[in-house]
């Protein structure tokens, strides 16, 4: 049912309270703030896995948003810039945020009155048998203005969520970029390692391959047996076999790079540089209880769970009945074709009460309220969750990276004593007081320690990087 306010009624009330009341009505409506997000995990007071270096806690200038600058690498800086201007997946996030955006300013504008202008004009001529002609004129011009109050908050909410939304997908796109730049890092380092391995391969089998003239050398000559020179020769060719499928794996991994950067495969190839070059900096955390302004993706997660919040206020709001509207207008006529010579003025304003429920449509809103509340649980487990998996990353990245400087220490010292067995084996190979097993003994046991080490320095690359990425690499949440 509908309870019309005429104007003359309206006109009746101080025309000062007319004014406040519908500037309330409208203020009521046009809360932009972002519904509170209580942190549903108590946060440990530090970590289980304390740093290799006694630090103070770490400021902006200790990770910086560029933080990987910190591994001294000028092409890694270069290849980083041109990611985050060029990946296809980082600019589809950017389209996303400006669809948010636009979606945004309809919320808020849903709240605003409503403005329409309307204009005519016109001339009519009649005339008839046995009637004089008669010529009509008129002009006119009128305007409304009408603005529905949300009398339960449904579109005030409504605006909330869409900023939630908004900041959530915002900070999604500084977790694409952060997600990005670390990905091409991997691939570089992988690149890089790789490199390595083959430039190691193929020392190693010049080595194999010098043995072998010596080893053919003492058979030829009748100090060595044909199953020396059939032994070294298996280690030649083992050696070789090797070298193929990395030297395959050494493009695969460099057009995968080309792709991060939005480049055509067959047209990318990096120069890059030595892997020993790249610096393995040391990272501080953050302490846990800061961990929360520090991620992008537990932003997220916060976000997520505010429009959750707004939602269930949008549910309830379209449960409850009512709906008041406000209308103001006023128009000119004059009796002349076009032009508003002392014209006739009109002016109304009037208010409607509207009182409406549809009984059969209750149950599927009532529904709606409860499915708004599931998914604000939902959000809320999956912000616990996200918290929880980030005190792990942090944790788990902090041993990996003692746990690899330690490994890379201790296989240097077996790199060196295996060179050093090598060389020992050979020698006495040469002057005829060993024999060939020793040194094809030897060569596998360098071998194997060079490419592991080369592999070792790698983890403690992905280490380093990786703890980077589980602090947020340097990024805050905007206060």
């Amino acid at each position: 049912m509908s309870f019309p306010v005429t104007a003359s009624s309206f006109l009746r009330a101080p025309r000062t309270s007319l004014v406040l009341s519908a500037c309330a009505a409208l203020l009521a409506g046009c809360s932009f703030r972002m519904d509170p997000v209580d942190n549903p995990v108590k946060l440990p007071v530090t970590w289980d896995t304390k740093p290799a270096a006694i630090a103070p806690a770490p400021t902006e200038k200790n990770l910086p948003s560029d933080w990987w600058t910190n591994f001294d690498s000028p092409q890694l800086k270069q290849l980083v810039e041109e990611a985050l201007t060029g990946n296809p997946t980082l600019q589809i996030a950017e389209e996303r945020l400006r669809q948010a955006e636009r979606a945004l300013s309809v919320s808020r504008d849903n709240l605003m009155p409503d403005l329409s202008v309307n204009g005519s004009t016109s001339r009519t001529r009649s005339d008839g048998p046995g009637l004089p002609a008669a010529t009509r004129e008129s002009t006119t011009v009128s305007g409304q203005l009408r603005y529905d109050v949300d009398l339960w908050g449904g579109g005030a909410a409504s605006l909330r969520a869409s900023k939630a939304t908004l900041a959530s997908t915002r900070y999604d796109l500084d977790r694409s970029r952060l997600a990005l730049s670390a990905n091409v890092a991997t691939q570089y380092f992988q690149l890089l390692s790789i490199r390595a391995r083959v430039a190691i391969a193929r020392d190693n089998l010049s080595v194999a391959e010098r043995l072998l003239r010596i080893v053919d050398a003492r058979y030829r000559n009748g100090v060595a047996r044909q199953l020396d020179f059939t032994q070294q020769n298996v280690a030649v060719l083992q050696q070789r076999t090797n070298l193929i499928p990395l030297e395959a794996q050494e493009r695969q991994t460099e057009t995968a790079l080309g792709l991060l950067l939005g480049r055509v495969p067959q047209e990318f190839h990096v120069d890059g540089e030595t892997f020993e070059r790249i610096a393995v900096p040391e990272v501080q955390p953050w302490l846990p209880s800061e961990l929360l302004l520090r991620r992008p993706d537990l932003a997220v997660a916060e976000a997520n769970l505010s429009a959750a919040h707004a939602d269930i206020a949008v549910a309830r709001a379209n449960l409850l009945p009512g709906a008041i509207s406000l209308t103001a207008g006023g128009g000119l006529a004059s009796s002349q074709l076009l032009s508003l010579t002392d014209p006739t003025k009109t002016f109304s304003v009037s208010g409607v009460l509207s009182i409406a429920e549809s009984i059969f449509s209750f149950r599927a809103r009532k529904v709606q309220v409860d499915n708004a509340r599931s998914s604000e649980a939902i959000s809320l487990l999956n912000y616990a969750s996200a918290i929880r998996t980030a005190l792990k990353d942090v944790d788990d990245s902090l041993a990996n990276a003692q746990t690899d400087l330690r490994r890379e220490e201790s296989q240097k010292a077996t790199l060196e004593q295996a060179q050093r067995a090598l060389s020992q084996a050979e020698l006495q190979y040469r002057e005829g007081s060993g024999d060939l097993q020793a040194v094809l003994d030897a060569q596998r046991t360098q071998f194997t320690a060079q490419d592991s080490l080369s592999q070792i320095r790698l983890a403690r690359l992905n280490s380093a990087l990786d703890l980077y990425v589980a602090l947020g690499g340097g990024w805050t949440a905007p206060r």
